[in-house]
């Protein structure tokens, strides 16, 4: 089977090739992103509240923030693994 580019996956109805495998990265960079400027914005707005608030979002917030990359890494690394099982047992079955 060929490999299809983004948008050959995107609109293969069939759901031979898939699309995630292609944007997995791009995605996690994004989420990676979006956390950090969440987490920016958490501090910002403990210290609005109160110093001791925003002192406790600098102690504890990168914490949280690894908390949530990991189980975000996690699922992402577990999709992946799945699409390779996927592909194996193809490369299998067709032997």
């Amino acid at each position: 089977m060929e490999e299809k580019g983004f948008f050959g996956s995107l609109f293969d109805f069939s759901f031979e090739s898939f699309v995630f495998p292609k944007i997995v990265r791009v995605l996690y960079v994004i989420v990676v992103v979006l956390i950090c400027i969440g987490y920016l914005g958490g501090v910002i707005y403990a210290f609005q509240m109160g110093s001791m608030q925003g002192i406790g979002a600098i102690l504890l917030g990168p914490i949280i923030l690894i908390l949530y990359l990991t189980m975000i890494r996690a699922s992402m690394e577990i999709a992946i693994v799945l699409f390779r099982i996927y592909e194996n047992t193809n490369v299998i079955a067709r032997k």
